[in-house]
Parts: C-alpha cells; structure tokens; sequence
C-alpha cells in the first residue's frame, strides 16, 4: 500500500511538473517548429565548361556577375558620349537640339513604335463591342433628347411592352414661373 501510495504521489507530482515550461523543455516535451524566414534556397552545383578556372578567393564576391548598383547605373544611364552621339544624328536639327537629344536617349528609340501604336489603336476601334453593350445596356435605349416620363416606363416594364419615342407622354406645363423663361 505504501508502494502504491508514494507511486501515485509521484505521477500526480510528474503531471503537475509537466505543466512547467522549464520542465517540458528538460523533457523533450515541447514542439519545436523550424523557422520559416531562415529557409534559404541554394543554386545547383553544376560542372563548368572550362575545367582549367582558378578557385574563388574565400570571402571574394562571384566573379561573373556585376554588383547590382552598377548594373542599375548602366541601364539609367548610357556610357556613351553625348557630344559623339549628337556628332552621328541625322536631319535637320540644330547642335543644342542635337546634343539634348543625345542627352535624352533618342538613339535607343524604337523607330516602329509610331505604327505599332496605331495598330494598336485600330485593333482597340474595331474589337467586337457586344460584351461591353450588353453589359452595360448600350442598345437598350437611345438618346432622343426628350425627357423620360419615368410612370409610363414603369407601366411599359411592367406591361411588357416595347419603349416607343412617339408613344411618350405629353410634355405637361407645371404652370410655376420658370415656365416664362
């Protein structure tokens, strides 16, 4: 009985202990999720077409890729010379003309963009439109430039009828005075 007793004691005692952060950790206890920012992909190891390069230097960034800033200024901004740009520029432009062109990056225009915008813009004019029509009701009433007397479209709706231009109702006179004017 004294056995059984001091074993109940000691469960009991090890079921109060394990509600413990300090002691669940002792044992193994509790849940350790890995950290999902500190995944890092790494790029395949692959075999280089020439065998005879030399080791990278410990520490030494990778040789064949630029630094980032430098890739971004040369995209910005064009090596070459203005002066010799406008030097080499065609037509009937004067030399402060010439050279502020240079200056913009007219040399690497697109010389065809003119007409692609245009066919573009045809392409866009002759789309079928009867999505968008029907979408938005476009067909389903024209403008007459007379006022819409809203109870006898109520009652055309409800009636099933067809809108008619001709069948509208007379223009009615309110008989207040912005009727003079």
């Amino acid at each position: 009985m004294r056995r059984m007793n001091a074993a109940l004691v000691a469960a009991l005692c090890a079921i109060a202990l394990s509600g413990c952060s300090s002691i669940r950790d002792l044992a193994g206890l509790q849940k350790k999720s890995p950290d999902e920012f500190a995944v890092t992909t790494k790029a395949p190891l692959v075999i280089p077409p020439d065998f005879n390069l030399r080791p990278p230097m410990p520490g030494a960034p990778p040789a064949n890729t630029l630094d980032p800033s430098s890739n971004a200024q040369q995209a910005l901004f064009n090596n070459s010379d203005p002066q010799t740009v406008a030097n080499g520029m065609r037509g009937n432009y004067s030399p402060a003309e010439k050279l502020l062109l240079a200056h913009a990056g007219s040399q690497n225009a697109d010389p065809a963009v003119r007409a692609r915008l245009s066919a573009e813009e045809r392409a866009r004019q002759n789309a079928d439109r009867t999505f968008t029509d029907r979408i938005l009701r476009a067909n389903a009433t024209r403008d007459t430039g007379e006022p819409v007397n809203a109870d006898a479209a109520v009652n055309r709706t409800r009636s099933g009828r067809k809108p008619a231009a001709a069948a509208a109702a007379p223009k009615q006179e309110s008989g207040g005075w912005f009727d003079w004017f």
